[in-house]
């Protein structure tokens, strides 16, 4: 009985039982892969993600969705199939497949439309796992914001100077029926203030508290619900009531910029570390964690600019073109503060060749990949190749 136990200790400590951190045995693979992508490479991509998927019990959605459209691009369904059946377990519908440019490749269209029957009958099969906890708050929520919108009342000012209402259904009734004049309508509207901010005070603080005490749902315990293949249901919560709504007296509503405004520091350090550790566990992808970081500052992003130049004669720029030339700068934004750069650092963000390759391949070439990038695109047209290398000369350029 000794050695029974003995044996059954160190066979569930064995690294088969023990937790996977997937920033260290997921990420690393998965990077490679999508480096490979922006490269045209689909077959290493694959590869690479075989490396990550074998890693750990559970891979996330965006990257099995990433794989199957590598296969596509290979030519190779057959290879597809026991991953598209992953996706179908988390709950992934066959509209928010087919809305991707890659499921309408011709050479695939076929294999897939006879498939999909065996792929909409195991993803019908699944029953969502939700914390019944939370969904009531949810619900909670989404009952009384859907009302106040429902009785909402904007007060405006028209072309003539003439004071208008601007009601909701509901409220236009009792207008037609008894009247209501723009007096009756400001305090209707500041009283909807009063009950909006409360609410998404309310919202904010039952929805951090949650992450707080019991980090993420998995993507198999709340399926995931848009075309990115990132958000779920939980995810979509604190989106939706991250930032406050706060009425003006005149009417209309403005939106706090800082987001979850009614949520301490204290509190916010502690939102930002429980979703560290759900990214380490595979609860979430990290690049939905990046988007919902609190302490994150967004405005240091990649900015691409596209000039056109409209006469490039005696251009002493070396054009690779001959009627346009682009360039790629980091726009400088906020730093980071120690903490934030620390939370980012553990979601394995450091590299910033991936993060450059993956903002380019998205604005300029992807068609048929899920990728995540903050970056914008910005076209500007000049006149000619001087005013072209002015604005060159103010951007801090990464690579052209």
């Amino acid at each position: 009985m000794k050695n029974l136990f003995i044996f059954l200790t160190l066979l569930l400590s064995s690294p088969l039982f023990s937790q996977v951190d997937f920033r260290i045995e997921y990420y690393p693979a998965v990077n490679r892969a999508e480096m490979a992508i922006t490269k045209d490479d689909y077959q290493t991509a694959f590869t690479e993600y075989q490396t990550a998927f074998a890693a750990v019990k559970t891979p996330l959605a965006r990257d099995i969705f990433n794989a199957v459209a590598c296969k596509f691009l290979l030519n190779d369904f057959e290879g597809a199939k026991p991953l598209l059946l992953k996706l179908a377990k988390k709950g992934i519908s066959i509209r928010s497949l087919e809305e991707k440019e890659v499921f309408r490749l011709e050479n695939i269209k076929s294999q897939w439309n006879s498939f999909k029957f065996l792929y909409e009958q195991i993803q019908s099969m699944q029953q969502e796992q939700v914390s019944s906890d939370l969904l009531q708050k949810i619900e909670m929520f989404d009952s009384a914001y859907d009302s106040l919108r429902a009785n909402s009342i904007v007060v405006f000012v028209d072309e003539s100077g003439k004071e208008r209402l601007l009601i909701s259904k509901d409220i236009q009734k009792k207008k037609t029926n008894g009247g209501l004049s723009t007096e009756d309508a400001k305090t209707k509207n500041l009283m909807n203030g009063h009950v909006s901010n409360e609410l998404f005070t309310k919202a904010q603080k039952a929805l951090v508290d949650f992450v707080v005490d019991y980090g993420f749902l998995s993507e198999e315990n709340m399926f995931v619900e848009d075309s990115d293949f990132l958000r779920n249901g939980n995810a979509w919560s604190i989106e939706k009531y991250k930032f406050r709504m706060s009425f003006q007296m005149n009417g209309g509503y403005s939106r706090d910029v800082k987001p979850f405004s009614t949520i301490s520091d204290g509190k916010k350090k502690q939102f930002d570390s429980s979703i560290v550790e759900s990214v380490k566990l595979g609860r979430i992808h990290r690049d939905l964690a990046l988007k919902l970081l609190l302490g994150y500052k967004t405005d240091n992003k990649l900015f691409f600019t596209k000039i056109t130049i409209e006469n490039i004669e005696n251009c002493s720029l070396d054009l690779k073109e001959k009627t346009y030339s682009l360039f790629y700068y980091k726009k400088s934004g906020q730093n980071l503060d120690t903490e934030s750069q620390q939370a980012v650092e553990a979601l394995v963000l450091g590299d910033y060749d991936l993060l450059f390759e993956k903002a380019k391949y998205k604005l300029l070439k992807n068609n048929y990949f899920a990728v995540s990038s903050d970056a914008q695109i910005e076209e500007t047209t000049v006149p000619s190749c001087d005013i072209a290398k002015q604005i060159i000369e103010r951007a801090n350029i990464i690579k052209d």
